[in-house]
């Protein structure tokens, strides 16, 4: 007997496989427009948060780097690289997501499907209004992608102005400081970590969403599972690409 773990690993594994099996939807005009709707909300709209996170980051970790270790701003910078880079900006990208996009997502779906009557045909593929999958799960991925780079270039700016300016030292040379401590596949990984996140808690959300029985009280325990199951999936894999490195 299949163990409620399993049954939802396995929902969620269904989940995705029908969004990637119904890739060609993205040719009608309607899916497009849910696509720009969701990365305009889980994206654009959360750029003032990540902005503000980033820019507390890469100013107060290199202060307090410097007064630390004294004038080592190479140190001071391969903090921000690996601690911005690397971990922070996707968690921090995950984390606004999470608080903002997987919890209405879980609500949207959970009511579309109450008042639309989606059912088992939601896995033969159907128009935009009885397939809410698509468009979510690629608008988080794209959006996660998106703020991860955007936490890095603002992070990586105000701690290139913040040493420059206590160390009083020119902005090319402590651009040339931050290129030597960095790493190529830095950048990569981040961004790639950002976009499994967001996928992930796309097809998290989604699931529990549709996943409830016809009675509006089910609608906050759907709301609770998506955000839940997404904060696992975040810790998993962070846990496992951390894992993954020190192997």
């Amino acid at each position: 007997m299949i163990g409620a773990t399993q049954r939802i690993a396995l929902g969620y594994l269904d989940t995705l496989s029908h969004a990637l099996r119904q890739w060609d939807l993205l040719q009608q005009d309607a899916v497009r427009a849910a696509l720009l709707r969701q990365i305009h909300f889980t994206g654009v709209r959360a750029l003032p948060l990540i902005s503000l996170f980033a820019l507390l980051f890469g100013a107060v970790i290199v202060t307090s780097a410097l007064a630390s270790v004294g004038a080592d701003n190479e140190l001071a910078l391969k903090t921000v690289v690996w601690g911005g880079i690397r971990e922070l900006a996707p968690l921090a990208a995950a984390m606004i997501i999470v608080a903002r996009s997987s919890v209405a997502i879980g609500a949207e779906t959970a009511l579309m499907r109450l008042q639309s009557g989606i059912h088992d045909s939601l896995w033969k593929g159907a128009a935009y209004e009885d397939h809410p999958v698509l468009p979510r799960v690629l608008g988080l991925a794209l959006s996660a992608t998106m703020l991860v780079a955007y936490f890095q270039c603002i992070a990586f700016g105000a701690a290139l102005l913040a040493t420059s300016f206590t160390l009083r030292t020119p902005l090319p040379t402590e651009l040339g400081h931050f290129l030597d401590a960095a790493h190529w596949w830095q950048i990569p990984l981040s961004l790639i970590k950002g976009t499994v996140f967001g996928a992930g808690i796309g097809v998290i959300s989604c699931y529990h969403g549709l996943s409830v029985e016809a009675d509006i009280r089910e609608v906050p325990k759907a709301v609770m599972a998506a955000c839940v199951g997404s904060l696992t999936w975040v810790c998993a894999v962070d846990v496992f690409a951390v894992l993954l490195l020190l192997a």
